[in-house]
Formats: C-alpha cells, sequence, structure tokens
C-alpha cells in the first residue's frame, strides 16, 4: 500500500510540474497575496498539547481594525479571546452573528499538508456551527471554495480542532506556496459567533 500511495503522490506531483506556466492565470488571491517568506513562528497551542508551529494570518487577532477582511454582516468587537495567546496586550475578536460571514486575507500555504487554528465560542443557538472554507484558485485563476469543517462551541472561548487546509493539493499554479484565503460562515438561526486569533500551521508540524 504505501508503494502504490507513493506512486500515486510521484504521479500527482509530475502531473502539476507538467502544467504550462503560461496556461496559469493570476486571480486576485495571486495579486493580493502578501509575502510569504520571514513569517514568524508562534506555538499558541501548546498548553493544548500541540506543539506545531503556526504563524497568525494577516491581522488573525483583529488589533488592527478587520479593513483588510471581507465583512458582510460580521464586525470586530471589543474583548479577546481568554487565553491571550498571542499577547497579552490584545483587546479584540471578531462578532460573526446569525447571517453574516467574514473571509480573511489572502496568505500562503506551503505543499506539506497544512492546518488551520483558531479561538471560537458561540453565546446563540447550540444548534449553530460554524462554517470554515479555504478559498483557493485555479489554474484560470478562478477563485474556488472548499468546506474544511464545521465547528462546535459553547459560550466560553475555546481553540477549535486543527482543520486541514487541501487546496495546495486542488491549485495548479506553479510553485511552492499557493495563496488561500479563509472564510467563516454560522450555519443555523440564532448563532452569535465569535472568532480570534487565527492561525495557520504551514507545514503541519514540521
Amino acid at each position: 500500500m504505501r508503494s502504490t500511495r507513493r506512486l500515486l503522490l510521484a504521479a500527482l506531483t509530475l502531473a502539476l510540474a507538467l502544467v504550462p506556466a503560461a496556461s496559469a492565470q493570476a486571480g486576485p488571491l495571486v495579486e493580493s497575496v502578501g509575502p510569504c517568506e520571514a513569517r514568524t513562528l508562534e506555538q499558541p497551542f501548546l498548553r493544548w498539547l500541540d506543539p506545531a508551529r503556526y504563524f497568525l494570518v494577516d491581522n488573525g487577532g483583529f488589533e488592527s481594525g478587520a479593513s483588510d477582511w471581507t465583512l458582510n454582516g460580521a464586525a470586530r468587537a471589543a474583548g479577546n479571546e481568554t487565553f491571550y495567546v498571542h499577547s497579552a496586550g490584545d483587546r479584540w475578536s471578531l462578532s460573526l452573528p446569525a447571517g453574516s460571514s467574514a473571509t480573511s486575507p489572502s496568505t500562503c500555504v506551503g505543499v506539506g499538508e497544512p492546518t488551520l487554528r483558531l479561538f471560537a465560542r458561540n453565546t446563540g443557538s447550540a444548534l449553530s456551527t460554524l462554517k470554515v472554507e479555504v478559498l483557493y484558485e485555479d489554474a484560470a485563476g478562478n477563485v474556488r471554495s472548499l468546506a474544511i469543517g464545521l465547528v462546535s462551541g459553547g459560550a466560553s472561548w475555546q481553540p477549535t480542532l486543527p482543520l486541514a487546509v487541501t487546496a495546495n493539493l486542488l491549485a495548479l499554479l506553479p510553485g511552492d506556496n499557493t495563496p488561500v484565503a479563509f472564510r467563516f460562515t454560522p450555519q443555523g438561526a440564532n448563532g452569535e459567533w465569535r472568532i480570534d486569533d487565527v492561525y495557520v500551521d504551514p507545514w503541519r508540524g514540521r
């Protein structure tokens, strides 16, 4: 089985490598993504027995406003997640009531099955969940979406489970980094969600 998986992975890698670079079109995620290098890695989830090193998504703590996020009914709100994993001086989070959504700025992920993790709480209906999607571009520059998890939560702040980001296997753009964004959407009526400190492990614990 292992040899078969290696052959399949090698075939996929070769197929991606053979896609002509000229056929790739730069879409909005590629055009808006910032530098992919020299990102500060932290261990924000160490107390939850997760030793992986993560970087904070651009303004992932909402301490610099929220103008670089795309908000639809969501808004920055006073009150940080209660563990203050990024900084003891942080004071803000993002409010996501029912019917709203929020999309992060674009960022780079690598080829090693990266993961997303964040803090969330829901003071509304216990039946509401938070849908998490990764947005990525295909070779024609079209933005696609893929659901990577449904988060359930209570009234107190808690870290989510790690959510696997599979867009690096779907995008056909050349290079070692794939620009992606993340969209958060409450599901069900009467949800009152908050999110904060949105982190990505670019290499899944390596």
